[in-house]
């Protein structure tokens, strides 16, 4: 029986620590502020943390989880302890330790508790860092030896989601051995359903022609996608938009606004085909996105350049689908998503109008395309597989070769 329930000789600063009572590797598992994904079975737990919980387990690992801020929900239906969370100060990280004696301790989000950092390598307890994305340190206010950078040079362990917080990493002096790019744990979204005759009806009247999508875009954003349409018809004559307005109650208003700026419009509420003289196909059937997705191999997130972000939709839609994603500035309720995608190289950021233009006239290179989609597949794809490659360097680092 493991020694976990021995007293420090100091008060410890938490009440009623209750830890598991296996026989396995004790990992103590703290979720970093601001990691706080919702999830609809367990309160607060991100979805993405549950996956890597149950491969941590898998592995014969035992888990006591805490939370740096904000209580925890009950996660004895799997096996897993909570307990409260009040690393305050180097007396209490070491208090903390000497309570629970982990043979590991796993950060996940994005804020480095310093003191834990340090008692823990004190008491030479390895700890590891997963599911954080950096950033490169502001000018300035990286002292040699002190804060962040020296955090990270003590950290035996980090399995970064992409390769911007590995760069980051790197220039806040956490060693290059140490580091491993493992991609960001993402839960697998069930992919929009279409009618497979009606995509093998409209790519048979597209075929031949570069097609794009926009959807969701709001009215300050016509102005935008018309430049951009108009812009993309000097490269290529025969390229075909696919709009969604925010509202469908404008889709009359978006067709006359298009057709005045000389673009040919067809809408499909309107029962109109797409024919040869038409560069606009115009729908407004939320319904049918699996279907548009599908049929383009690049698509813009409307209401991300000019807002309002009310209407926004989630990124991994067209992500799963294989259309690579332009997207503006403004991220809306999907801050996570484009940091995932942004970070893999799975989505194309743009800040303007001008912006927009550019992206997707790059963007018609179906080589340009294809490589988005597919590192955006592997992001939308890829969760279960990094929990997976996270749980087995946490067991292999606390039992070395005998893992």
């Amino acid at each position: 029986m493991r020694r976990w329930l021995d007293q420090p000789d100091q008060p410890l600063p938490l009440p009623d620590l209750a830890l598991p009572t296996g026989e396995g590797p004790l990992v103590w598992l703290r979720i970093g502020a601001g990691y706080d994904q919702v999830g609809p079975e367990d309160g607060n737990v991100p979805p993405a943390l549950i996956q890597l919980l149950m491969q941590m387990r898998r592995r014969g690992l035992q888990i006591a989880v805490s939370r740096a801020v904000g209580g925890m929900p009950d996660l004895s239906k799997r096996g897993v302890s909570s307990v409260p969370d009040a690393v305050l100060s180097d007396a209490q990280a070491a208090a903390q330790l000497a309570a629970m004696q982990p043979d590991a301790v796993l950060l996940v989000g994005p804020d480095l508790p310093g003191p834990l950092i340090d008692a823990a390598s004190a008491r030479d307890i390895p700890v590891i860092l997963a599911e954080t994305r950096l950033s490169p340190p502001r000018r300035g206010w990286v002292v040699p030896g002190l804060g962040r950078r020296s955090w990270l040079s003590q950290l035996t362990l980090l399995l970064l989601p992409d390769p911007a917080s590995r760069d980051a990493a790197l220039e806040m002096g956490a060693p290059p051995e140490r580091i491993e790019v493992t991609g960001p744990i993402t839960l697998t979204r069930e992919p929009l359903k279409h009618l497979e005759a009606e995509r093998a009806a409209l790519a048979e009247a597209f075929k031949g022609r570069q097609v794009w999508l926009a959807v969701n875009v709001t009215e300050a954003e016509e102005d935008a996608l018309i430049e951009a349409q108009l812009t993309v018809l000097r490269y290529s004559h025969r390229a075909m938009l696919i709009v969604l307005p925010d509202d469908p109650r404008r889709a009359e208003a978006m067709a006359a606004r298009m057709s005045d700026a000389g673009l040919v419009v067809a809408q499909r509420n309107l029962d109109e085909d797409p024919t040869e003289e038409v560069s606009v196909y115009l729908a407004d059937d939320l319904f049918e996105l699996g279907l548009w997705y599908r049929l383009a191999p690049s698509t813009f997130m409307g209401s991300t350049l000019y807002g309002p972000t009310d209407t926004a939709r989630d990124p991994f839609e067209a992500a799963s689908l294989g259309s690579a994603a332009i997207h503006g500035p403004l991220d809306g309720p999907y801050t996570a998503e484009w940091a995932q995608l942004d970070g893999a190289a799975a989505a194309r950021r743009v800040e303007d109008a001008a912006g927009l233009s550019q992206a997707v006239v790059a963007l018609l290179a179906a080589d340009q395309a294809a490589q988005i989609a597919a590192n955006a597949w592997s992001v939308s794809t890829g969760g279960e597989g990094v929990a997976n490659r996270i749980a087995h360097a946490v067991r292999d680092t606390i039992l070395g070769d005998s893992a």
